[in-house]
């Protein structure tokens, strides 16, 4: 990551001027930047980031192309500076943004994007997630001037999380993914495990370190992948076994609209379908977008949240 900072005569020129010399400051994943003054077109390619801006009112002028829903339907007409994968250098050149706001999916584009605009990641960690989620917020709130705001919609958030708390306390879950009629198990440490966090459930599957987590997806059909499949499969055994309380769901295929097929993939599940709680409907269907696509921001996980605590208190025992 590149760390902009003023340099001395920059700071001396905006002394002269009366300018503060620290207008702007962001803290993010690899130091603080520093600007001279708050960027007046950002562009993001990190849709959590861009939830949580748009919650505090702040302007975004730039956004990778996605199908966007609820409150962030309104960037369906904002110019589109490439994928959530791959930047658009000509477009984002076109828009001549002060602030670029990269995503851990666009990452390796970093020095690229750098050399247009100053350039930052923000990513709340699957471990503490709650908390680096709140650190996060609260630096672009005191970045752009919305601090008071940032730290009331946080508020508002954190009283549905402990209720959830509250409702599962003593309880235990089991994170689902379900893809392509595959059923995988997400641990603490993986990309969903924070999941458990903001439910309150203690995971039955056992706590996974990140880097242990292969660096690339093995080729089909090759001794690799087949060692993979068959210590999911065990996961999988071990996992329906301990007789989760709740199984969380996140059905792959279901994004953007498309059709859900994650409830008949577990109902033909050998385990998972004779779990308590399948038999029982204590399985709570994540909303593919949000979880999946969108991820952070402070209305996407207002949402997540609330309709978590809804579901559970159905569900509670």
């Amino acid at each position: 990551m590149i760390r902009h900072t003023l340099s001395a005569c920059v700071l001396g020129s905006a002394l002269l001027a009366g300018v503060p010399a620290h207008a702007f400051e962001l803290a993010h994943d690899n130091g603080t930047l520093t600007l001279p003054s708050a960027p007046k077109t950002v562009a993001t390619f990190d849709l959590g980031v861009l939830d949580t801006l748009d919650a505090l009112g702040v302007p975004v002028a730039g956004v990778p192309k996605s199908s966007y829903e609820g409150a962030l339907s309104r960037y369906n007409s904002t110019p589109v500076i490439g994928t959530l994968f791959e930047p658009d250098y000509a477009a984002l050149k076109q828009l001549k943004p002060d602030l670029i706001i990269a995503s851990g999916r666009s990452r390796r584009a970093v020095p690229e994007l750098s050399a247009i605009a100053p350039t930052v990641t923000l990513g709340a960690n699957t471990d503490g997630f709650i908390a680096s989620f709140k650190a996060d917020t609260l630096a672009l709130g005191k970045a752009f001037g919305k601090e008071a705001e940032a730290a009331a919609a946080l508020d508002r958030i954190q009283k549905q999380f402990d209720a959830l708390h509250r409702v599962n306390q003593g309880k235990t879950g089991a994170f689902l993914f379900v893809a392509n009629k595959n059923v995988m198990a997400h641990a603490p440490g993986d990309r969903f495990g924070y999941a458990y966090e903001l439910a309150g459930l203690t995971s039955v599957v056992p706590r996974r370190e990140p880097a242990a987590a292969p660096a690339t997806r093995p080729a089909a059909g090759s001794p690799e992948a087949k060692a993979a499949a068959a210590k999911r499969a065990e996961e999988i055994r071990a996992l329906a076994q301990a007789e989760p309380d709740w199984l969380i769901v996140l059905d792959r295929g279901a994004i953007n609209g498309a059709e859900k097929t994650a409830a008949a993939t577990l109902a033909a599940h050998p385990e998972i379908s004779r779990t308590r709680a399948f038999r029982e409907g204590r399985v709570y269907y994540a909303s593919p977008n949000a979880w999946y696509v969108v991820g952070t921001g402070l209305n996407n996980l207002h949402a997540i949240s609330a309709d978590m605590l809804q579901a559970m208190k159905k569900g509670a025992f």
